[in-house]
């Protein structure tokens, strides 16, 4: 069975908050074939904010950990990967917030939850100090991370719950909070804000358990 959470009362979209495949407004966008190589423009590249917390907001000591891979500036058209580390065991959700506000899980994606044997709870699951690379080389989904307009600074959000779960349903950031450190705490407490909706015969809806950790990063 495939967990959602939602806000409040409110119900969930029934796709899931996922990042379409050829969707060019989000800031991360998910191929499922090796993207052609687009010429880098000749721009300066976005000054990143540091978000509050240890690490720069990078998760250290909250109980979940992210680095955006290769680096952290990016052009049009280049491929992204994501390393997340569990300091403690859980679900991990990613989403990405572009230089806009627009918010988008990125991972699970539709990709990865597109297995005709069923949903995997499991799949996103860490045991305390694991890691996992997105995406996974040499894993059974294949799909590209590749960064895409709009240029300026977005962010990654790593949410790790104690309950299993696969899809969030979250609202976009303010446009005016986009690419600040202000907007890591929108994330945060929006995400608090959620509740899981009980499948017929569980008890009524309940919180999980969070931690986050967010990482800037520049398209140029």
């Amino acid at each position: 069975m495939m967990r959602r959470l939602c806000l409040g009362l409110l119900c969930c979209v029934s796709s899931g908050v996922l990042a379409e495949p050829q969707d060019a407004t989000r800031s991360v966008r998910i191929l499922d074939e090796p993207p052609a190589a687009a010429p880098a423009p000749q721009t300066s590249a976005p000054a990143l904010p540091k978000p509050p917390g240890k690490g720069g907001g990078s998760g250290a000591g909250s109980g979940v950990r992210i680095d955006v891979l290769p680096q952290e500036e990016f052009a049009l058209g280049a491929p992204m990967s994501f390393r997340v580390t569990a300091e403690k065991s859980g679900y991990v959700i990613l989403v990405d917030v572009d230089a806009q506000g627009k918010l988008a899980q990125i991972f699970p994606n539709m990709v990865t939850l597109a297995d005709p044997a069923g949903v995997d709870e499991k799949a996103n699951f860490l045991k305390a100090g694991q890691s996992m690379t997105l995406p996974e080389a040499g894993g059974k989904a294949a799909y590209r991370f590749v960064a895409s307009p709009p240029t300026g600074v977005g962010m990654v959000v790593a949410i790790l719950s104690d309950t299993p779960l696969q899809i969030v349903d979250l609202p976009d950031v303010p446009a005016a909070l986009a690419g600040q450190a202000e907007a890591v705490d929108f994330v945060k407490d929006s995400t608090r804000m959620l509740q899981i909706l009980p499948a017929e015969g569980e008890h009524p809806k309940r919180s999980p358990k969070w931690s986050f950790a967010t990482k800037f990063y520049g398209i140029r």
